[in-house]
């Protein structure tokens, strides 16, 4: 798969529920699409049933539809002005191993579904664990409805590889846009550590470590000297979340990690995830090894 390191993604794949919060995840794929003349494969699923059973014997106007021509008449019409390189893919069976399928199948750069609060994708919630922890390609969380490109980018930051790799493919895709760089995270006993004779010291190792993450990332000098850096003390879904609604982001980046580790930090765990509590979108960037080897 093309991993972005001098071209944007070839090949986009949205699946979608045909629901109005899918519409959302429609019209940014197909905002991605037309900025990175790349081909969007839209996926919706059928659900097994009886209305696609014989009709021998009924009258023509009684004969089930071409559910297949239904469906991306209904996606055309809600698609507004031009896209090209468009595909359809509309199967029958269970949703999870159809996407999956179809992804294997078509190998795209990234996969786009819709998604809301409190609960994410609509009819695909059933299936998103799986969907995050199976699917090899990038990942892109659709919550608002888009009104251009995006404009402010927040990536999450933990000094491992994969974050590292998140921001150098967000600013790849998004070279225009405003760029946070924010750790976050919890410390033990925090107010009493806070205000200890350590915590200056420690503070500066924080702002010395992200510093030196930052001259580190493979990142042009003239993006990299206008990212803000940003060290917190708290949840990093409630540092993300703070910051997306009061700085009015409109997506945050995170670096995937390792795909066992990836669903229990992003997807699920005792409180609410990056994934589901950022009220905006959220791209999750796949480690390198792990699309090469899916």
């Amino acid at each position: 798969m093309n991993e972005w390191h001098e071209n944007p993604p070839g090949k986009i794949l949205l699946a979608t529920d045909l629901s109005g919060r899918s519409d959302r995840a429609l019209d940014r794929a197909v905002q991605l699409a037309n900025t990175w003349k790349a081909e969007l494969h839209v996926v919706h699923v059928l659900e097994e049933s009886s209305a696609l059973s014989d009709s021998r014997g009924l009258p023509s106007w009684r004969w089930p539809p071409d559910m297949a021509a239904v469906v991306e008449r209904q996606i055309r019409e809600d698609i507004y002005g031009p896209c090209p390189n468009l595909r359809f893919h509309v199967e029958e069976g269970p949703v999870l191993a159809s996407i999956l399928k179809i992804v294997a199948r078509e190998m795209p750069d990234l996969v786009v579904v819709g998604g809301r609060r409190p609960e994410p994708f609509g009819d695909l919630g059933k299936t998103i664990d799986e969907l995050f922890r199976r699917c090899p390609a990038s990942v892109l969380v659709v919550k608002r409805r888009p009104h251009g490109p995006y404009q402010r980018v927040v990536i999450g930051e933990d000094f491992t590889p994969e974050a590292r790799h998140g921001l150098e493919v967000a600013v790849r895709l998004f070279p225009d846009a405003e760029f946070a760089l924010m750790h976050a995270h919890e410390i033990a006993y925090g107010r009493l550590f806070l205000n200890s004779p350590l915590s200056d010291a420690f503070g500066e190792m924080e702002r010395e470590a992200i510093r030196e993450s930052l001259s580190e990332a493979v990142i042009p000098d003239d993006i990299r000297g206008r990212i803000d850096t940003l060290i917190e003390h708290g949840a990093p879904e409630v540092m993300l979340s703070s910051y997306v609604r009061e700085k009015a982001a409109d997506l945050t980046v995170i670096g995937a990690y390792e795909r066992g580790r990836l669903f229990h930090t992003v997807v699920k765990g005792k409180g609410p995830r990056i994934v589901q509590a950022v009220p905006a979108d959220v791209l999750v960037i796949r480690p390198e090894r792990e699309r090469d080897a899916g």
